[in-house]
Parts: structure tokens; sequence; C-alpha cells
């Protein structure tokens, strides 16, 4: 496998699922496709209300899963993610 840039690690499968949760799983997801964008154009696209969008993205920029540019826009600053859960139930990292 090839080596990774950046790891995060998750204390269990729970902590794993209340940080990545779906919505932010699909704003990651529009922001791959759409390309770098504000929070105000994204929350448009997704149709969603901009603070929870906001709350979202900073959540995902504390984890460092997405970037800020110089310009303020908000890119995917990866190609893809690998997700590796531990089946002992103890561990689960992203």
């Amino acid at each position: 496998m090839p080596e990774t840039d950046y790891h995060l690690g998750f204390a269990d499968a729970a902590h794993l699922f209340g940080e990545l949760t779906p919505a932010r799983l699909a704003l990651v997801d529009a922001l791959k496709r759409l390309g770098p964008v504000s929070i105000r154009a994204l929350a448009k696209h997704l149709k969603r209300n901009d603070n929870n969008v906001h709350r979202d993205v900073t959540a995902l920029l504390d984890l460092r899963l997405l970037a800020r540019d110089d310009a303020g826009l908000i890119p995917v600053p990866w190609d893809a993610v690998e997700i590796r859960l531990a089946l002992d139930g103890v561990n689960a990292a992203a």
C-alpha cells in the first residue's frame, strides 16, 4: 500500500462516525466535485443552512480533512481517504 501523508485516529467507531457524519461526507464529496468554493456557495449547492455548513466545514478543518486557500475558499487537499476499522472493537482509525 502507498504511504499516506496524514493519519487521523479515533478512540472507537462511535467517535469516528460522530465526526464523519453522513452530512459531512456529502459535503466533502460535493467539494471534491465542485473544486474550491466559499462556504456560502457550498451551502447553496447543498441546499443547507449556511451556519450548519460553516459548523461542518470548521469541524473538518479542525480534523485537517479540509483546507482553506489564500482566497478563503475551501478545497479538498487530498485525492482519497482510506478508513480502517479495527475488528476487535477497541480502536478505529481513519
